[in-house]
Order: C-alpha cells, then sequence, then structure tokens
C-alpha cells in the first residue's frame, strides 16, 4: 500500500534529438538558462532533484534523473513548463516513471 501523503517518485530517461545537434550555441545557451530557471521553481515548491547521472553504457538512453515531488500538480506544472520550452521532444527523447513510495520497504 501507499499513502497518499508520500512524495511522489519521478524519474525520466532521455537523450538528445537531432534538433539539439543541429541548433545554434545561442540558443543552446538561452534553452539552458530556461532550464534551470524551471528546476530552480521546482525546488522552491518542495521538489528534491537528485542529479544528473550517465547511463549509456547501461542502456539505450544517454541520461537519468530522479526526484521526490509533494504533489502530483507540481510535478505535472514542472512538466509542463518543459514542454513549453522545447525540453521534451524538441530537443530530448524521454521516457517518464511515477511512483508513490510504498509504506513497507519489502514487496514480493
Amino acid at each position: 500500500m501507499f499513502s497518499k501523503e508520500q512524495p511522489l517518485g519521478f524519474v525520466a530517461f532521455w537523450k538528445a534529438t537531432d534538433t539539439w545537434f543541429k541548433e545554434n550555441e545561442e540558443q543552446k545557451k538561452d534553452f539552458i538558462e530556461k532550464i534551470k530557471q524551471i528546476f530552480a521553481q521546482a525546488r522552491e515548491k518542495g521538489v528534491k532533484m537528485y542529479g544528473i547521472y550517465d547511463c549509456s553504457w547501461s542502456s539505450e538512453w544517454r541520461y537519468f534523473t530522479f526526484w521526490e515531488c509533494p504533489t502530483l500538480e507540481i510535478l505535472e506544472e514542472t512538466i509542463n513548463q518543459l514542454a513549453e520550452i522545447g525540453d521534451i521532444n524538441m530537443y530530448n527523447h524521454q521516457r517518464h516513471f511515477v511512483g508513490r513510495r510504498l509504506a513497507e520497504e519489502m514487496v514480493q
């Protein structure tokens, strides 16, 4: 069982699209600044971000990240902001997973 008071776990796997590699450096810098702003806003709302990991040696994806989000609404708001600036599907192919922490530590 899970508790609705528990934060949501969010995992994103991604790799850059051809559009990213073709983009000019100024556009890339502008995009990265927008990402930083969105991440800062999410952290202010209680999202805990645990870094970016290179998983290219073990999967078809280049990177992954893990977050804990206090509510589904905050997660949706953050994802929508990222989609608006092209993070999802324009500059990156992504796969997302969302779940709730289980009350029990061991599940069989």
